[in-house]
C-alpha cells in the first residue's frame, strides 16, 4: 500500500493476455466527511480548499431508513459529502471507474468540477431540487458506475463531493456509499461487427417510458398490428401478439413469412408475406390471413403463446393453457399442445392417424411455451411455464417429422439450491410414456412424477450456434440455464446469466452505467455470432443482449432495448444474414405517444400489440450510411476450402474495397482480425493455428456496403 492506494494483485487470464493489477483508490465502506443540517452551503462547499475539518465523519453506506453503517439525520432534502484521497497520475488509467450506490439522485464534483449528474434534471441545481425519479428495490443497492477521464485529477491530493438529493424531504430513506478504481483495458467489451445487427451502444438504463427506446445505431418499422384487417380471408389481426417467426421463401433474408401467435383465448395465429424493398430498404406487407383452426378435429386453439420455427420450414405454435374438455369426443383434451403449420397455406399440417388435421399429440400436453429444433431434425427441446415447470426433450422416430418419437424429462443429478442454482453440473434425461392417449392426456404429471426437476416457468428453450449447448430460461428463477447435452445424460450443467437482483454493468453513450438484471426472463434468440438475445416479460420489460464468452464471473452484458409503458417485448426471429429482427410488442397501454419510423411516417399503435422490425440504420429507411449490400456481390464471394486444414482463399470477382476479416471461436472471442486496403478480388489467409484450438471458426467478411458471416470447418 503507497500513497494510500490500494493495490488489488489478482491476476487472470482472458483471451490469452494477463489482466494487469488494479489500482483501488478508495474502496465500498470507505469513510467520509458528511453535512446534514438540510441547510444550503456556499457554492464554494465543493472546492478543493474548502474548510470540511468541523464536518461529521462515518463510513458508508451512509444515511437513514436502509441498512447503513452510519445513519445521518432523517427528514433531510439535500445532504453533503466529501473525501479526500491522494493518488500519482502514473498509477491512475486513461479513465477511471466511479461506482456509486445512491437513494435518491447525485450531482459528483471532482476538484470543484462537476463530473457526474445522475437521476437529477439539466439546468441549475439548488439544494431543494428533488431527483428525477424514486430509487426504490433492488435499484436501491445498485452501484452505478461512471467513468471520470484521468485528466479530471491532479497529482497528489484531490476531493470528491457529492450532493445527495432526496426525492423528497418526507422521504423514508436516503442513502449513499461509493468506490474508485482504475479500468483494466483488457476487460472493455470485444470490437463489434460494425455492420452486424449486435453491433451498438447500450441504451440507458430507464423506466418504462411512452415510446420504444432503441440504440442510435437502430431503426424499426411497423409491420402490423392489432385490429389491421386482413388482406385475404376477411377478419382482423388479433390481439396479444407473442411468438413472431420470418420463415424465409428459398434462404432469402428479404423474401419470407411472418408467423405471428396471438396469446389470446380463443387463440390464434396471423400469416404474413412481406418482402425487402432494396430501394427504399423498407419491408412490405404483400399478404395476411389468419391461420385456419376451424375443423372439428382441431377444435380450435387456446392462448398460442410461443412456438418455434423447424429446419424444413415450418411454424410450430404452442398453446400455454390446458383445459379437461373433449368437445369432439376423440379422446384428447382438447387444450395444451403444439400445432405444426405450413407458412405458405395458412393450413395446420399436423395429422391424426386418420388423416385429419390434429396436434401434436406425442409430444404431449402441458402449458406449452415453445419449441426449438436442432439443424439435423432430429430433436425437439421445449419447457412447460406453469403446471410442473419441466424442460423436456422429445427424440424424432424420423427426421423431420414431429408426429412420432421418445419424450424425456430433464432431471437434475443434484437439484436445485435455495438461489435456484444447479447444485451439481450433471443431469439425466428421463424417459417419459407418450404413446397412449391416456398417457399423452397426462404428460406433465407423469414425467413431474418420474423425477422432472421443477425450474419455475419454463419460458424459452434455445440452442447455441458455436458449441450446440442447450440453453433455457426460467421465469420465476430470473435465470437463464445451460447444459451439454449427451443423449441420455447432460453435463456441465450451470447458470449462465441473470438472478433477480445480480447487478451488470455497460457502456451507454452516458458513459458505464449499471443495472439490475431483474425478474421475468421469457423469449431466448441467438443470433449466428453465439450473442444471446433476452427478452423479459416482467420487471422493466427490457431486451439485453449477452456476449458468447459471458460468464457470471466475467459479466458481458449489454442492454438493448425498453418497451413502452405496459407492454413487453416477444419472439425476436432473424432473418437468415442477421440484419433484421423481427418482434412483437405486447399490449402496450393507451396512454403511450405516436411515433415515427423508419418510413418517415407517424405510426400509431396506442393500446395494440404491434410487430416491427429492427435493423441498423443503414439497412432500414433513408439516410443509411454504408449504402445498400449488394447481395449480388455477396452471392459471388466465396470462402474455399471449406473443410480446410488452414489455408483459405476469399475470391471477390468484382474486387472488394478495404475488406476487413474477422474470426471468432467457438466461445466468441476474437482470434483473427485484419484489414485490407484497396480492391482485392483474391486473398489467401491462414487459419491453421486458430483451427487447431477451436476446430470451428466464425468469419466475418466486411467491406465498403457488404457484409458475410460463413463458418469455417476443420477438415
Amino acid at each position: 500500500m503507497t500513497k494510500k492506494l490500494l493495490t488489488v494483485a489478482a491476476l487472470a487470464f482472458v483471451s490469452g493476455s494477463v489482466l494487469q493489477a488494479q489500482t483501488i483508490i478508495f474502496n465500498k465502506n470507505a469513510s467520509w466527511r458528511y453535512k446534514d443540517n438540510n441547510q444550503a452551503l456556499v457554492s464554494q462547499w465543493k472546492d478543493t480548499n474548502f474548510d470540511i475539518a468541523s464536518w461529521s465523519t462515518g463510513n458508508g453506506p451512509l444515511g437513514y431508513g436502509d441498512p447503513v453503517t452510519t445513519t445521518i439525520n432523517s427528514g433531510l432534502i439535500t445532504a453533503y459529502f466529501a473525501k479526500d484521497f491522494i493518488v500519482n497520475l502514473a498509477d491512475l488509467s486513461d479513465t477511471m471507474e466511479l461506482g456509486v450506490m445512491r437513494d435518491d439522485g447525485i450531482v459528483v464534483y471532482l476538484n470543484g468540477q462537476e463530473v457526474v449528474r445522475d437521476n437529477m434534471p439539466a439546468g441549475t441545481i439548488t439544494f431543494n431540487t428533488p431527483s428525477s425519479t424514486t430509487i426504490d428495490g433492488a435499484a436501491e443497492n445498485v452501484y452505478n458506475v461512471f467513468s471520470i477521464p484521468k485528466s479530471k485529477f491532479v497529482n497528489g491530493n484531490n476531493r470528491l463531493s457529492i450532493e445527495l438529493h432526496n426525492r423528497s424531504g418526507q422521504s423514508s430513506d436516503l442513502r449513499i456509499d461509493a468506490y474508485l478504481k482504475t479500468v483494466n483495458s483488457t476487460t472493455n467489451p470485444v470490437s463489434c461487427n460494425a455492420a452486424h445487427i449486435s453491433c451498438f451502444t447500450s441504451i440507458v438504463p430507464t423506466s418504462q417510458t411512452n415510446k420504444l427506446i432503441i440504440p442510435t445505431e437502430h431503426k424499426y418499422q411497423l409491420i402490423l398490428k392489432e385490429g389491421d384487417a386482413y388482406t385475404q380471408g376477411g377478419g382482423l389481426v388479433g390481439g396479444q401478439n407473442d411468438f413472431t417467426a420470418y420463415v424465409p421463401k428459398s434462404a432469402s433474408s428479404t423474401n419470407g413469412y411472418l408467423s405471428v401467435n396471438h396469446e389470446t383465448n380463443p387463440g390464434g395465429v396471423t400469416m404474413a408475406e412481406i418482402n425487402y424493398n432494396a430501394s427504399t430498404k423498407l419491408w412490405q406487407l404483400t399478404k395476411s390471413r389468419a391461420v385456419d383452426f376451424s375443423t372439428p378435429s382441431l377444435v380450435q386453439t387456446i392462448r398460442n403463446c410461443s412456438g418455434g420455427i423447424t429446419p424444413w420450414g415450418t411454424v410450430v405454435t404452442a398453446e400455454e393453457s390446458v383445459t379437461s374438455s373433449d368437445t369432439n369426443g376423440d379422446g384428447y383434451k382438447d387444450y395444451g399442445w403444439l400445432v405444426e403449420i405450413d407458412p405458405a397455406t395458412a393450413q395446420v399440417i399436423s395429422k391424426n392417424t386418420d388423416g385429419s388435421k390434429g396436434k401434436l399429440w406425442q409430444m404431449g400436453i402441458m402449458n406449452h411455451e415453445n419449441v426449438v429444433i436442432n439443424n439435423a431434425g432430429t430433436i425437439a427441446y421445449y419447457g412447460e411455464d406453469g403446471g410442473t415447470h419441466l424442460v423436456y426433450k422429445y427424440v424424432m422416430d424420423t427426421p423431420n417429422d414431429l408426429s412420432s418419437g421418445n419424450l424425456y424429462v430433464l432431471k437434475l443429478d443434484q437439484g436445485l439450491s435455495t438461489g435456484g442454482d444447479p447444485v451439481g453440473t450433471t443431469a439425466t434425461w428421463i424417459q417419459v410414456p407418450n404413446k397412449t392417449k391416456a398417457d399423452q392426456n397426462n404428460t406433465n404429471n407423469l414425467a413431474f412424477s418420474l423425477g422432472g426437476t421443477k425450474f419455475n416457468g419454463i419460458e424459452d428453450v434455445d440452442i447455441s450456434p458455436l458449441d450446440g449447448k442447450i440453453y433455457f430460461t426460467a421465469k420465476g428463477l430470473n435465470k437463464v440455464y445451460r447444459l451439454q447435452d449427451n443423449g441420455t445424460t447432460a453435463s456441465q450443467v450451470e447458470t449462465f446469466v441473470g438472478g433477480l437482483s445480480t447487478v451488470y454493468s455497460f457502456n451507454t453513450a452516458q458513459g458505464m452505467k449499471s443495472e439490475v438484471w431483474g425478474d421475468g426472463n421469457d423469449n431466448l434468440t441467438f443470433d449466428e455470432l453465439g450473442n444471446l438475445w433476452v427478452l423479459q416479460d416482467g420487471g422493466k420489460n427490457y431486451i439485453w443482449v449477452v456476449a458468447p464468452d459471458h460468464t457470471q464471473a466475467n459479466p458481458k452484458v449489454r442492454l438493448f432495448a425498453s418497451m413502452p409503458a405496459g407492454s413487453e417485448p416477444t419472439g425476436l426471429t432473424f432473418t437468415p444474414d442477421h440484419k433484421f429482427g423481427f418482434f412483437s410488442i405486447q399490449h402496450p397501454d393507451s396512454t403511450i405517444s405516436t411515433d415515427v419510423d423508419a418510413t418517415g411516417n407517424t405510426i400509431d399503435y396506442r393500446g395494440k400489440s404491434a410487430t416491427i422490425v429492427v435493423a441498423l440504420k443503414n439497412n432500414l429507411g433513408s439516410n443509411g450510411s454504408l449504402g445498400t449490400i449488394d447481395t449480388k456481390v455477396e452471392n459471388t464471394v466465396t470462402v474455399a476450402p471449406n473443410p480446410t486444414s488452414g489455408i483459405v482463399k476469399i475470391n471477390s470477382p468484382k474486387g472488394l474495397k478495404d475488406i476487413s476479416v474477422t474470426a471468432y471461436s467457438m466461445d466468441g472471442k476474437i482470434v483473427y482480425t485484419k484489414k485490407f486496403t484497396g480492391s482485392n478480388t483474391s486473398l489467401e489467409l491462414d487459419f491453421t493455428s486458430q483451427l487447431e484450438v477451436s476446430h470451428v471458426l466464425v468469419l466475418n467478411i466486411e467491406a465498403e456496403g457488404f457484409q458475410k458471416t460463413v463458418k469455417l470447418l476443420k477438415k
